[in-house]
């Protein structure tokens, strides 16, 4: 049986724009401090809806940011913050967020849920995540986190513990309307639908924020309960279309090399036998690979007469 050695070179790197990002340390401490920054809008009037506080988590967070508590305006208050990016001319259609996002439950009896959601340049809600606070003792409890397509709700089947600090990632790629989630590094939902808004609205990103939905459409049936955010950083990626591989052996137990490409890059398999300089050749049989496809998956079995001790990578160029 082959030894194989497989070496990823990573020719491509991804530059990134920040688009947003706050720790909060920079606002002032009081109601209605969250939205008083200028980056940050909502639709609620009422005091004491949003609000920066410095004491959370014994202080261990610095200042931190808060939405619910106090009766608003409205039965859905939003907190939203511009981020309009065209990926299309950027070529950055990736787009990483991270925050930091903790709840606080309710001590009267209303519940209400809370929410993620990212906006397109009309102003159209593309998808959400929803922590639902509803009573999980209650019957057909929806209690935890879900995701929402702008026309469709999933159940992740993932709960949260009141008070406890979660880290939050998404990973939207905007070309092929795709997206993943997770949760303290726990994968909520992994390349999912990213839109499916019933007005077919344009793809792209130029707000998020965070909301509040009271379960009664009265707001003066609201929950105490709130929403705290410790940090929050947006970024815009190109895709990275450097291959990954994995290895698989055939009936006689010879190596095969398998990874995923993309269309527009070829892909060459290059062996060396001993690593040195000048050593890596390119001239075994059908070892070349292009595809128009959006992804494919390759395979290559180095033939029958190759040494059993060979070094082999995957050259990428376009």
């Amino acid at each position: 049986m082959k030894n194989l050695f497989i070496i990823l070179l990573a020719w491509h790197t991804a530059f990134g724009e920040t688009l947003y990002s706050t720790d909060f340390e920079e606002f002032n401490v009081g109601d209605n401090q969250w939205t008083a920054d200028s980056a940050w809008g909502t639709d609620n009037t009422r005091r004491g809806v949003d609000f920066i506080d410095d004491l959370a988590f014994n202080q261990a967070l610095g200042k931190t940011a808060g939405l619910g508590l106090n009766r608003p305006s409205r039965n859905r208050v939003r907190i939203l913050t511009q981020t309009p990016h065209d990926h299309v001319t950027s070529g950055e259609s990736i787009i990483e967020i991270e925050t930091l996002i903790s709840v606080k439950d309710s001590d009267n009896s209303y519940r209400d849920d809370f929410f993620f959601s990212i906006y397109n340049s009309s102003g159209v809600r593309l998808a959400s995540i929803r922590i639902d606070n509803e009573d999980p003792a209650a019957s057909g409890s929806n209690f935890g986190f879900w995701r929402e397509d702008g026309l469709s709700q999933f159940d992740t089947e993932s709960n949260f513990i009141h008070e406890e600090l979660y880290d939050l990632f998404i990973i939207i790629d905007l070309a092929s309307n795709t997206w993943s989630a997770s949760i303290n590094g726990s994968p909520l939902f992994e390349n999912a639908t990213f839109t499916n808004a019933e007005t077919g609205p344009a793809i792209n990103l130029a707000a998020v924020g965070f909301e509040w939905a009271l379960t009664s459409k009265n707001p003066f049936l609201f929950g105490d309960n709130f929403l705290l955010v410790a940090d929050l950083r947006i970024v815009s990626l190109a895709p990275d279309t450097s291959p990954e591989f994995k290895i698989e052996m055939n009936e006689n137990l010879d190596p095969i090399l398998v990874w995923h490409g993309f269309a527009g890059p070829t892909y060459q398999i290059e062996y060396s036998d001993t690593l040195a300089p000048g050593s890596w050749k390119d001239d075994l049989p059908d070892s070349t690979f292009t595809t128009t496809e959006l992804s494919k998956q390759f395979r290559f079995e180095p033939p029958a007469n190759s040494l059993s001790k060979r070094f082999f990578r995957v050259a990428q160029s376009e």
